[in-house]
């Protein structure tokens, strides 16, 4: 029997396996999942899919909005966000910037769930959140990420570094950041890496529609210049492989929280690091080859554990084994 990665995958699939006994039907890559079953594979279940998830997200945005507006008019005091939602000592901008991008969280899983017919497989190969995969990986990778993060700010801080005041709309501000950063990150790899994966695979055989075709979408989501924008598609590019190769959004979402979390716990340090604009061509030195080599390295230790080829996908049966 193969070793397996996380307490849950008892018998990790090969390729080179394509049939089981009876009538289960053979472990598919994750893009393929919903070809698992004849009633979830039908032309039109990614259309509904994307057309509820983008209207459960309008609906919560409203929702949202309205019980922001009764919290400050019930409890006066609390700051006002500023007209871009770009003050990183504000937490109402951190919250209202990072919270509204975190309910396309819950609206893509219930999406999927209302839409797809298959309620769980959007988490991965297994119908569910790898919890165990995403904690190893996380606790390597988060810690790297804050390294390099913070190096470089202290190496290199910008001009309106300044030390902020230590009270409790500070103390307010990071526990904001700690608990909506990691699900604003996690739901842009649902909305922009699962969404699309699945969708394009219940129509194309080929993975490289689903990993390729959302990358211009995510630049666009981002108000970068060329160079910001070629970070930017690195990542897209890098993380939608490992949505393939490791059969999840697991390790994408691990590595979108390493990148936004440690810039967002240092945010409150410069004024000036919410806008989006022009990027130092001398980021990409560092941008680059940590986007490149933690991938490299992600794809290497799911290959080994698993005993794959390196452009071999992880497979799985849609569901967690009984």
């Amino acid at each position: 029997m193969t070793p397996h990665l996380t307490g849950q995958v008892t018998a990790p699939v090969p390729a080179s396996r394509q049939q089981q006994e009876g009538s289960v039907p053979a472990p598919v890559p994750y893009h393929r999942l919903a070809h698992l079953q004849r009633r979830t594979s039908r032309w039109w279940r990614p259309l509904l899919t994307l057309l509820l998830s983008a209207a459960l997200w309008c609906g919560f945005l409203i929702v949202a909005g309205l019980l922001g507006l009764l919290l400050w008019w019930l409890v006066p005091g609390l700051p006002q966000p500023t007209p871009g939602l770009d003050d990183p000592r504000n937490p109402s901008d951190m919250l209202i910037a990072f919270g509204m991008i975190a309910l396309l969280l819950p609206s893509v899983v219930l999406g999927s769930r209302w839409g797809g017919g298959a309620p769980r497989i959007v988490h991965s190969v297994l119908g569910c959140v790898r919890w165990r995969l995403l904690l190893r990986a996380g606790v390597v990778v988060v810690p790297l990420y804050a390294i390099v993060s913070w190096t470089s700010f202290l190496l290199g801080p910008p001009a309106d570094a300044s030390m902020p005041r230590l009270d409790l709309s500070l103390a307010a501000l990071l526990v904001i950041v700690v608990v909506v950063v990691p699900l604003q990150s996690a739901a842009e790899e649902y909305a922009f890496r699962g969404l699309p994966q699945l969708a394009l695979g219940t129509w194309l055989r080929s993975p490289v529609w689903g990993i390729m075709l959302p990358v211009p979408l995510f630049i666009v989501g981002h108000g970068y210049d060329v160079v910001g924008q070629v970070s930017v598609g690195m990542f897209a590019l890098c993380a939608g492989f490992l949505v393939w190769k490791t059969g999840g959004l697991e390790l994408a979402v691990v590595m979108h929280v390493a990148n936004n979390l440690p810039l967002a716990v240092i945010a409150p340090l410069s004024p000036s690091s919410m806008h989006q604009g022009a990027v130092d061509p001398a980021h990409l030195l560092i941008d680059l080859p940590l986007t490149i080599g933690v991938t490299a390295g992600l794809t290497l230790w799911v290959s080994r554990i698993h005993g794959l080829r390196v452009l071999e996908p992880l497979r799985g049966p849609g569901a967690s084994p009984s």
